[in-house]
């Protein structure tokens, strides 16, 4: 009678030894991170979730999910949406390594998700690299000024 006390589930909110669960620890950081990278390369794209559902055999709702880490994507399923998304399957992983404590990652804001989206309509390759220069240079130019602020600020010795 001990042995099968021993092997039933805890009470919900307490802790448990031995697999982790969405419900008890909340969604696994790297399933939350592969999800943003899935939907920022469904955004970046312009698909819905009812399109990127039904290419990759679920509905939008899984897909949600998917987005939010609550559900796990198979390797079948990831594999199928970086097909039809033009990225390959270590996009989804991509700088993991890097973030890993936290994970929260790379993610683009939807500012720069709108600029990529705008970016890749222009059909000019020659306005496109027009574009990335005035981009860099405006970069450059605000390191440079907060270069200069930086010394000017540091007393003179």
């Amino acid at each position: 009678m001990a042995d099968a006390k021993a092997r039933t589930r805890p009470a919900l909110g307490q802790p448990s030894h031995g697999r982790r669960t969405a419900r008890e620890q909340g969604p696994n950081p790297i399933d939350v991170y592969v999800g943003g990278r899935l939907k920022q390369a469904r955004m970046v794209t312009g698909m819905s979730q009812e399109e990127l559902g039904l290419g990759i055999g679920v509905s939008f709702q899984a897909v949600q999910k998917y987005e939010h880490g609550e559900n796990r994507l198979s390797a079948s399923r990831l594999f199928r949406a970086a097909k039809l998304l033009g990225h390959p399957v270590s996009f989804f992983f991509d700088e993991l390594e890097v973030n890993a404590p936290g994970i929260e990652g790379a993610a683009l804001t939807e500012d720069e998700i709108s600029l990529l989206q705008d970016f890749r309509r222009i059909v000019s390759e020659d306005v496109r690299e027009q574009l990335l220069l005035v981009a860099k240079g405006i970069a450059e130019a605000r390191v440079t000024a907060m270069a200069r602020r930086a010394t000017s600020n540091s007393p003179q010795s």
